[in-house]
């Protein structure tokens, strides 16, 4: 009898001591988890909130090639016009393509502040070395990876 309650009781501390493990083991990997998710909730909700359109797009040539200019309404939330600057912008066509790395932007109809809120529209103007002719794509990439797109022509 004796024998039989040893062995229960070794069995018994074995069983705590393998949860205890398990349990020390798994609440970091769970709290991580919990942590990636968070993360991933809010870059996803970054993307659903913003939201604008290209509404106008002008050319017209320069003594160095051709001058765009294009006008974007935000539709979304606002943003500090840092962040507008911050984004990709590239034009392109079946024949043609080109990745824009310096572009000025100016909020046209705000109020006076550094946001680029609801409502308001922002210029976005830059250079090309070509003259440009046919139908071409200008691409604005957010700098959370949202884009929108129009298609004019020259």
């Amino acid at each position: 009898m004796a024998k039989e309650v040893v062995t229960t009781s070794i069995l018994m501390i074995a069983a705590v001591v393998a949860a205890t493990v398990a349990i020390t083991v798994m609440t970091p990997a769970v709290r991580d988890l919990a942590h990636s998710y968070t993360s991933v909730s809010g870059k996803l909700s970054d993307k659903i909130q913003t939201d604008a359109e290209i509404i106008f797009v002008r050319t017209s040539d320069s003594g160095s090639g051709t001058e765009i200019d294009f006008w974007i309404k935000n539709l979304g939330k606002s943003m500090n016009k840092d962040l507008l600057e911050r984004g990709d912008l590239f034009i392109y066509s079946d024949t043609y393509y080109k990745h824009i790395t310096s572009f000025n932007v100016s909020i046209e109809n705000g109020d006076g502040d550094n946001q680029w809120e609801r409502g308001e529209t922002a210029k976005i103007s830059f250079n090309v070395e070509d003259t440009l002719s046919g139908d071409y794509t200008i691409t604005y990439v957010f700098y959370n990876g949202v884009k929108i797109s129009d298609v004019f022509s020259r």
